[in-house]
């Protein structure tokens, strides 16, 4: 664990659900070494949320995923400009179910030694965009078998 300690680590972040909104939220984290070896990853459904509640669940997770790998200093990648501009205070959090995922968010990112959250493009998030949909993929198919047993 030693050796994971030291350097910078990248956290690509995604949260997301369904245009329609129908069916749950889902979130994607990959953590990786400045090399791009993957050192953890989540793949995770977390119930009915909006596209932003499922942002910050997402940062969340990924944060807490760094500290439990003893991680000191890491970049954030993330598609959300919304929940970006709020966690680097640019804007401020006006919704007030976001208000306290942003607390949490912002007392994990004051954790951190070194710690810088930046906004990009969809195009370049596509790992933590695709653990997402994986996620949104497994709940279809258990929603799907569940509705197709004959003896429920």
């Amino acid at each position: 664990m030693a050796v994971q300690k030291r350097g910078c680590y990248i956290l690509n972040t995604d949260g997301g659900n369904r245009a329609d909104r129908s069916g749950p939220a889902a979130i994607g984290v990959l953590l990786r070494t400045r090399r791009l070896v993957t050192v953890d990853q989540i793949s995770r459904v977390i119930g009915p949320a909006t596209h932003s509640v499922a942002e910050y669940q997402a940062l969340i997770e990924g944060l807490r995923l760094a500290r439990d790998h003893e991680i000191q200093r890491i970049r954030v990648y993330m598609d959300s400009e919304l929940v970006v501009d709020q966690v680097n205070g640019v804007s401020t959090v006006k919704q007030a179910h976001l208000k306290e995922l942003h607390a949490v968010a912002s007392g994990l990112v004051a954790l951190f030694k070194s710690i810088r959250v930046s906004w990009v493009p969809r195009e370049m998030n596509i790992e933590a965009d695709r653990l997402v949909n994986d996620a949104l993929r497994r709940a279809d198919l258990a929603s799907d078998s569940r509705m197709h047993d004959p003896c429920p």
